[in-house]
């Protein structure tokens, strides 16, 4: 049975200002980096066996603490990168809402329907989040892995592996929820055969 810790990327100073981001390269702030230690102490309970990630700096800054503090070593993969946000990225949610009006309505009713410009859906990121899991499960020793994403990858993760549907994925993004702990084949996991949506 595989135990998924999903560690959301600790705050940036984008995130602080209620900016999107998606897979741009930023440093934490000071509070990310206390963030990041809170979080590895609050998983060390579950005795993690490894720690992947995706390749943007944040990102990788939080699951190097993380891993630093269990004593593990980071594996860092493209294929758990954070969302491409494409031409919105950076924007505030009230530049955004202001200049894209009904996109805006669209995509917080329906994620999956919404496509940035020059950017990824949210499809696309659930499709290579499921590969790299995947990829990560083949190893047959390690069946406690902690996985540290964005905060988007981290929505799409809950949503598509252990809820099985994207009604809370703007909850996700928007609460203060950034650690989440649940068995894969327990859950809305479609890489576990025979497993039921709950």
């Amino acid at each position: 049975m595989t135990k998924l810790i999903l560690i959301r990327t600790a705050q940036t100073d984008w995130q602080s200002q209620g900016r999107l981001a998606g897979d741009t390269d930023l440093k934490l702030n000071e509070q990310g980096r206390l963030e990041a230690v809170a979080d590895a102490r609050a998983v060390a309970q579950f005795k993690p066996q490894a720690v992947h990630c995706g390749a943007e700096e944040a990102t990788h800054q939080t699951a190097t603490i993380v891993a630093n503090e269990l004593g593990l070593k980071v594996k860092t993969s493209k294929a758990f990168r954070e969302i491409d946000l494409g031409h919105w990225e950076g924007l505030t949610q009230e530049d955004f809402c202001e200049r894209f009006a009904k996109v805006h309505r669209q995509w917080r009713n329906d994620p999956l329907s919404v496509e940035p410009p020059e950017g990824e859906s949210i499809a696309t990121v659930a499709d290579r989040l499921e590969a790299g899991l995947e990829k990560a499960r083949k190893r047959r020793d390690v069946g406690r892995i902690v996985l540290v994403l964005g905060h988007f990858a981290f929505a799409v993760s809950r949503c598509k592996f252990d809820d099985g549907d994207y009604e809370h994925f703007w909850e996700y993004i928007d609460g203060e929820d950034h650690l989440h702990v649940f068995d894969l084949e327990e859950a809305a996991d479609p890489l576990a055969k025979g497993a039921e949506p709950h």
